[in-house]
C-alpha cells in the first residue's frame, strides 16, 4: 500500500500542470458556488442597513394614509406591551440661499434641506447621532438646528453660527447647535441635491401649528417582543393609519432572486466545464497508469485497493480545491458586493459581507463531490479490466464512435429547445433550467458528430490547401480523443461567453426601446400638485406640453389571484398615447380598448401579468384599494416592460375614487424643440423649490438604468471569462497530452522522410481546424441556448427579447482559432527538438 501511495504522490508532484488544472477547476467551482449562495444574504443585509440608516432601531412605523382624518396625529398615551419607545417626527422642507459673490446681477444659488423634527433624547435611543461638534450647556430646543458635515463643510458653518432658512415661504433664523458626521440620518449621498438637518420637534410643531401631534412615529421594540403581535396591537390603537415595518426582508429577498438565479446559472456552467476537465484528465491518468496498476494487481493488490488509491488522489484534489475555493470565494463575494454596492438608484452602500459556516461547508463538500464524482467513471472503467490485459498492455483505449451518443445529442438538443416553450408558466423556471442543461449537454455530446460532418464537408479542401499534411490532420482530428476534448472545452467556453454578451447587449437594447416608448423628456413630481400646479408648470420657459400621470408605484395586491402588482396607472385615454407608446397584444385595436376603458371599471394588464396569472379577456381581477376591494374586468393586454411587466392601466376616474387620491403624482413634460431638457428641469426645480419638487430627465434615468445593468453584467461576464479561462487551461493541457501520446507516431513519420516543417504544418492545420470547429459549434450552442433565454427571463420576472449580433459570432470563431493555434505552439516547438530514436522507443 505504501509503495502505491508513494507512486501516486510522485506522479502528482511530477505532473504539476495537470495537478494545477484539476485543483484550479475545483477551486473555481467551489468559489463561485460560495459567492453565488452568499450574495443574496449579503445584499439583503446591505440594503437593510441602507434603509435602517433612516429608521435606526425602529421595527415599525406609524404614518397617515388616505383614510386618516389629518396629515398629523397624536401618539396614543396608553402603553403597548412590547414597545420600548415611540418617537415622533415632523418633517418639512427648507431652502438655504448661498450668499452672492458675483454682485447684484449674479443668480442666487440655493440648497434644499430636508428638515426632520425630533426630540433629541428619543432620537439618541432610536438612531444615535454621531457628532463632530455640538453645543455644550445649551439644550436642543427652540430655533436650533443640527447640520450635516457635508453641508457645513460646503458652506463654512460651525457650532454657534446663525443660518438663514426659508421654511414654508417665510425666512427663519436658526442657530447651529451641532455638526453631525455623515452616518445614520445624515448619510446623504454627495450626488444628492438635498441635505438632511434635524430641528427640535417642538419647534417643527410650532412652524406647522400642530403642537402635540406628529406626522410619523417610529416604534422601538423591547428585547424579545414579537413584532407581529405588537403590530396588531398598534393597529388597533391607530385604526385609520398604517402600521408597518420600514421594509420587508421577504420582499427584498424576492427582489434579489433575479440577481441570484443568473449567478447560479453561470456557476453551473463553470461546474460543467470543471467536471468535464477532471473526467477527461482522469481518463488520461488511468490510461497512463494501466501497466503500473497491472503490476500492483499482479503482486497482490486488490481492485479495491487500487481504486481506493485513485479515489484518494481525487479526494486530495477535492479537499485542496475546497479549501482554496472558500478563500477565493470570500474574495469573489467581496468583489461582487463592492460592484453591486455602487447602485446609481440607491446611492453608495457600505460593503458588509454576510455568510456563515454553512456556506463554507456547502462549498467545501461541493468541491470534494465534484472531484470524486468526476473521476469515478474512468476509475471504475479501469477497475473492470482483467489483470492479464493490464500486465500485457492489451487494453485498446481507442473505441469506435458510439452511434447512440449522436442520437442522444439530437434528442437532448430538441428537448432543450422545446421544454421552455411547451411548459406552463408556473413551471417555466424549472423547465427553462432543464432546457438550458439539456442544450448544453446535447452540444457537448454532439461535438464528435459535428466534427465528422465538418470534416466530411471540408476534408477534401484540406488536401488542396495543405497537401498531404492537411489530409493527415483531418485523419488525426477524427481519431484523436484529446483534440476532440479540446474542441468540446472551447465549445463550452465560447457558448457561455456568447450567451452572456448577447444577453447583456439585448438588455441594453430593451432598455433603450423602453425609454423610446416615453414620448416626453422630463418626469417631475411636485408636492401637493393640483390643477393650478399644472398651469404653473406649463408657464415655465421651455415647457411645450404636460400630462398629469396618476400612478401607484408601490404594491397593489390582486387578491383574486394573490399577486402583488408593482405599478398601476390611472390614465386619461384621450391624451395618454401622446406621451406613452401603447401596443395592444393579441391583435386588439388600441382605439377600441381606450374607448371602452372610459365606460367602467375595466383594466388592461401588461403581457407579463397575462402570462403570470394566465389571464383571458373577460376575467375579473379584485384589487385591494385604500377604499376597499374593487373588481375590474380585463378587456385586453398590452406590451410593457415597466416594473418588469408587473403593471396595468385603468381609467383615471376610478383611480382617483378607488385609490382615494385627488392629487397628481407625476407630470410628464415635453420640452420645446431645440430646448435643453436639463436646463428646463433646472427652471422647474427653481420655480417649485419652496413646495418640494423632484425631477429627472429621461436621458438621466436611461443612463442610470444602463449603469445599473452594466454593473450586474460585469459580474456575469467575469464568471463567463473565468469559465473560458478554465477551458483554455484544459485546451493547453490536452494539447500537451496529445503530443505525448503521439510522440512515437510523429517520430515514425519523421523517420520515413517527413520534415520538421511538414510536421509543424500538420499540427497547425489540426489547430486551425479544431479552433474553427469549436467556434462554429460554440456559435450553434449559444444560439440554441439563447432560444430558451426569453422563457427563462420571463420566469425570473425580466421580460426581454434576444437580439443576435453577427460580429459576436465572427469574433467567437476567430477567437477559437487563435486559442487553438496558441495552444499548439508549445507542442510544435517540442516536436522540433524531439529525438527520433528515443521517441520511437516511447511507450
Amino acid at each position: 500500500m505504501g509503495i502505491i501511495l508513494k507512486y501516486i504522490l510522485k506522479n502528482i508532484a511530477e505532473k504539476k500542470f495537470r495537478t494545477f488544472l484539476i485543483v484550479i477547476s475545483v477551486t473555481c467551482s467551489a468559489a463561485l458556488f460560495f459567492a453565488s449562495s452568499a450574495i443574496a444574504g449579503t445584499m439583503t443585509v446591505m440594503y437593510g442597513n441602507q434603509m435602517r440608516m433612516q429608521t435606526g432601531e425602529a421595527a415599525l412605523l406609524i404614518y397617515t394614509n388616505e383614510q386618516s382624518p389629518s396629515s398629523f396625529f397624536r401618539i396614543a398615551p396608553d402603553r403597548v406591551e412590547g414597545v420600548a419607545l415611540t418617537a415622533g417626527e415632523i418633517s418639512m422642507g427648507g431652502i438655504y440661499t448661498v450668499p452672492r459673490n458675483g454682485g447684484e446681477g449674479a443668480a442666487a444659488e440655493t440648497t434644499q434641506l430636508y428638515l426632520r423634527g425630533f426630540q433629541l433624547e428619543e432620537l439618541e435611543v432610536m438612531n444615535p447621532v454621531i457628532f463632530r461638534e455640538k453645543a455644550v450647556g445649551r439644550p436642543f430646543a427652540g430655533n436650533h438646528v443640527i447640520l450635516s458635515q457635508l453641508f457645513a463643510d460646503q458652506h463654512g458653518f460651525q457650532t454657534g453660527d446663525q443660518i438663514q432658512l426659508e421654511i414654508s415661504g417665510a425666512q427663519r433664523r436658526l442657530t447651529v447647535w451641532g455638526i453631525a458626521r455623515p452616518t445614520g440620518l445624515f448619510r446623504d449621498s454627495p450626488q444628492s441635491e438635498t441635505r438632511t438637518a434635524v430641528i427640535p420637534l417642538d419647534y417643527a410643531a410650532s412652524l406647522t401649528g400642530t403642537r402635540g401631534s406628529v406626522s410619523t412615529a417610529y416604534v422601538v421594540l423591547e428585547d424579545g417582543a414579537d413584532i407581529t403581535t405588537v403590530q396588531e396591537m398598534l393597529q388597533s390603537h391607530y385604526p385609520r393609519h398604517d402600521v408597518r415595518p420600514p421594509f420587508s426582508e421577504a420582499d427584498l429577498s424576492g427582489m434579489l432572486e433575479m440577481i441570484v438565479v443568473p449567478f447560479f446559472l453561470m456557476t453551473a456552467m463553470v461546474l460543467f466545464i470543471s467536471v468535464f476537465i477532471i473526467y477527461s484528465t482522469f481518463k488520461v491518468i488511468t490510461v497512463e497508469r494501466l501497466p503500473v496498476i497491472g503490476t500492483f494487481r499482479s503482486i497482490g493488490a486488490t481492485r479495491k485497493t487500487t481504486d481506493g488509491v485513485l479515489l484518494g488522489e481525487s479526494l486530495a484534489y477535492g479537499v485542496l480545491g475546497g479549501i482554496l475555493g472558500n478563500l477565493a470565494g470570500i474574495g469573489i463575494l467581496y468583489a461582487m458586493t463592492a460592484i453591486l454596492a455602487n447602485d446609481p438608484w440607491s446611492g453608495s452602500m457600505d460593503v458588509a459581507m454576510q455568510f456563515g459556516p454553512e456556506h463554507l461547508v456547502r462549498a467545501f463538500f461541493l468541491a470534494v463531490g465534484v472531484a470524486v464524482v468526476s473521476s469515478w467513471i474512468p476509475i471504475a472503467r479501469v477497475s473492470k479490466i482483467p489483470i492479464k490485459e493490464l500486465v500485457l498492455n492489451l487494453v485498446d483505449s481507442h473505441r469506435s464512435p458510439r452511434r447512440w451518443k449522436s442520437l442522444a445529442a439530437v434528442l437532448l438538443l430538441a428537448a432543450g429547445v422545446a421544454l421552455p416553450r411547451l411548459a406552463p408558466y408556473a413551471m417555466a423556471m424549472p423547465a427553462s433550467l432543464l432546457g438550458l442543461a439539456a442544450t448544453n449537454t446535447g452540444v457537448v455530446m454532439a461535438v464528435p458528430l459535428l466534427t465528422r460532418i465538418f470534416l466530411l464537408v471540408f476534408g477534401p479542401l484540406y488536401g488542396l490547401l495543405f497537401g498531404n499534411e492537411g489530409l493527415l490532420a483531418v485523419k488525426n482530428l477524427r481519431d484523436n480523443k484529446n483534440i476532440l476534448n479540446n474542441i468540446t472545452l472551447l465549445t463550452i467556453g465560447i457558448t457561455v461567453l456568447l450567451m452572456i454578451n448577447t444577453i447583456s447587449y439585448s438588455v441594453g437594447v430593451e432598455v433603450l426601446n423602453a425609454y423610446k416608448d416615453w414620448q416626453f423628456d422630463i418626469m417631475v413630481s411636485i408636492n401637493g400638485a393640483d390643477r393650478s400646479t399644472e398651469q404653473a408648470l406649463r408657464a415655465v420657459p421651455g415647457v411645450a406640453a404636460t400630462y398629469a400621470a396618476r400612478e401607484e408605484w408601490g404594491e397593489v395586491r390582486v387578491t383574486s389571484h394573490d399577486y402583488p402588482m408593482r405599478y398601476l396607472q390611472g390614465i386619461d385615454p384621450v391624451n395618454y398615447r401622446d406621451y406613452i407608446a401603447f401596443r395592444p397584444l393579441d391583435g386588439a385595436d388600441g382605439d377600441e380598448l381606450m374607448a371602452r376603458l372610459s365606460e367602467g371599471r375595466y383594466i388592461i394588464p401588461a403581457g407579463m401579468m397575462q402570462k403570470a396569472l394566465e389571464l383571458q379577456v373577460g376575467d375579473m381581477l379584485t384589487l385591494e384599494m385604500p377604499t376597499g376591494p374593487r373588481q375590474y374586468e380585463v378587456i385586453g393586454f398590452y406590451d410593457s416592460l415597466m416594473m418588469n411587466g408587473s403593471n396595468a392601466i385603468i381609467h383615471q376616474q376610478y383611480f382617483r375614487s378607488d385609490m382615494n387620491r385627488s392629487y397628481v403624482d407625476t407630470y410628464f413634460v415635453r420640452v420645446d424643440e431645440g430646448a435643453d431638457d436639463a436646463a428646463v428641469l433646472a427652471a422647474i426645480n427653481s420655480k417649485f423649490r419652496r413646495r418640494g419638487v423632484w425631477g429627472q430627465t429621461n436621458r438621466m434615468m436611461e443612463e442610470m438604468n444602463t449603469e445599473s445593468n452594466n454593473q450586474f453584467f460585469v459580474i456575469l461576464k467575469g464568471f463567463s471569462l473565468l469559465a473560458m479561462a478554465i477551458g483554455v487551461f484544459g485546451v493547453f493541457n490536452n494539447y500537451v497530452i496529445s503530443f505525448m501520446e503521439r510522440r512515437r507516431s510523429l517520430a515514425i513519420m519523421k523517420s520515413v522522410g517527413m520534415s520538421r516543417r511538414q510536421v509543424i504544418k500538420m499540427i497547425f492545420a489540426e489547430a486551425i481546424t479544431g479552433g474553427c470547429i469549436a467556434g462554429v459549434t460554440g456559435v450553434v450552442g449559444s444560439i440554441l441556448m439563447l432560444l430558451g433565454i426569453p422563457a427563462f427571463m420571463d420566469a425570473a420576472g425580466i421580460p426581454i427579447g434576444v437580439h443576435f449580433v453577427g460580429t459576436f459570432f465572427l469574433a467567437a470563431i476567430i477567437g477559437g482559432i487563435l486559442i487553438a493555434v496558441l495552444a499548439s505552439i508549445s507542442p510544435a516547438l517540442k516536436n522540433a527538438r524531439m529525438n527520433i530514436v528515443e521517441a520511437i522507443k516511447y511507450e
